[in-house]
């Protein structure tokens, strides 16, 4: 049994989430349902108290779990004063693995629940399922990704967002890339990172680790660019010979036909195995590496982020999600509609917090997407790297109850 004993379980979309709650230390309510909605109609037997208090939900990153959010939870049930839920993300976790949709969503009329979109519509179904109108969507990495789409999908539903280490992209200018990579320029680590540059020499294994992974990914880039430059031309050309229809049939063939490549590559035998591999062989070190001193994320750290490893099928359930993002990328990657223009959309008050020796979302990155939203707040935690809710999480607590008490300080939760 891999399940804790304050685990719980709900059926979502014929998708069982694995979640955990906690509630404030003076209620007294009880949340004894077993499912949240299916299908848009409420079949919950909840028997939560009222309350004024907006609850709050929690948003894991890639790789992780509600593990993640263990040393902070009861904590920031006390600060808000209401119900704290966090939950695994399919392909995470103790969440069902499902199996994949057996054609793409726009044709089988199925939320894919590997997609950032059907986490986002579970976060918000949590707040239904503690009788709340608004809810406070708190993001770590790229759990972030999912408030932010979950804020797209329904702004009225979101009262503010924490973004911590966010793994979004922000509008960038050259001089910050500069800035970012000239840490790996002999002398300028202590520039780029305010870190001793003696302290990185153990990482370097890890640092070409890192960078044969970003060469792969900037190659698969450049080859989905390539496709699209082909679309484009072919569609360019068939517009001056050939009707308008036909044009829109055969972008569209070509689109299918890409898709088809990328989905039969992930879904390889081989795929499988080398995610095995890596995971086998790299998966501790990349958990380690997320923190600012590696050699404090013990063994119970560790087992917390591997035993999600001995679920069936966890290979291909993280590949089904990669492949969900790749396929069928979220209405924040959506490149008909930038990231940088979205931004913009968000109104609700947002607190963005980072680590200074993120060494797999840089800081600078964190800075610009604060200045980017329009009514966002910064915080640096110094000495913490990617994972400041289980390396910082005094630090952490204060500046988010700083930052609650601010935003709903003439107005109750």
């Amino acid at each position: 049994m891999l399940a804790d004993r304050d685990s719980r379980f709900a059926e979502f979309f014929n998708v069982q989430l694995h979640y955990k709650i906690a509630h404030p230390p003076s209620g007294n309510e009880s949340t004894d349902s077993k499912t949240l909605r299916h299908n848009g109609e409420e079949v919950n037997k909840a028997t939560t108290r009222e309350r004024n208090n907006l609850p709050a939900v929690l948003l894991h990153g890639f790789g992780a779990s509600l593990f993640s959010w263990q040393r902070v939870l009861k904590q920031l049930a006390a600060i808000i004063d209401s119900s704290v839920v966090a939950f695994d993300r399919p392909g995470f976790g103790l969440t069902s693995r499902p199996k994949p949709l057996a054609g793409p969503a726009e044709k089988t009329g199925k939320l894919n629940p590997y997609s950032v979109k059907f986490s986002a519509k579970a976060a918000l179904s949590f707040a239904e399922f503690l009788h709340s109108e608004q809810v406070i969507l708190i993001g770590h990495s790229a759990g972030c990704l999912v408030a932010f789409q979950a804020y797209l999908d329904a702004p009225e539903k979101v009262a503010a967002m924490v973004f911590i280490a966010p793994a979004i992209a922000a509008p960038i200018v050259m001089g910050e890339i500069m800035k970012a990579t000239s840490a790996s320029i002999p002398g300028n680590e202590q520039l780029a990172s305010g870190v001793d540059p003696s302290s990185q020499k153990k990482f370097r294994l890890i640092d070409i680790v890192s960078a044969v992974r970003d060469a792969i990914w900037w190659i698969v880039r450049q080859v989905l660019k390539a496709l699209q430059i082909i679309t484009a031309a072919v569609q360019a050309l068939f517009q001056m010979l050939l009707p308008e229809n036909f044009v829109k049939n055969v972008g569209s063939g070509i689109s299918s036909v890409r898709d088809r490549l990328v989905t039969a590559v992930i879904r390889s035998s081989l795929t499988v195995w080398l995610v095995r591999v890596v995971m086998d062989r790299f998966g501790t070190t990349g958990v380690r590496m997320a923190w600012y001193d590696p050699f404090k994320a013990d063994d119970i750290v560790l087992q917390g982020y591997t035993k999600p490893l001995q679920c069936k099928d966890w290979d291909k359930a993280l590949l089904e999600f990669v492949l969900a993002m790749a396929v069928s990328p979220s209405a924040s990657m959506d490149p008909k509609n930038p990231l940088g223009k979205r931004l913009k959309e968000v109104t609700c008050p947002v607190l963005v917090v980072t680590g200074d020796t993120d060494r797999l979302v840089p800081g600078w990155n964190a800075r610009r997407l604060a200045d980017a939203l329009p009514n966002a707040e910064f915080a640096l935690i110094k000495k913490c790297g990617h994972l400041p809710q289980e390396e910082t999480p005094d630090e952490l607590l204060t500046i988010i109850e700083r930052f609650i008490a601010k935003t709903f300080a003439s107005k109750p939760l």
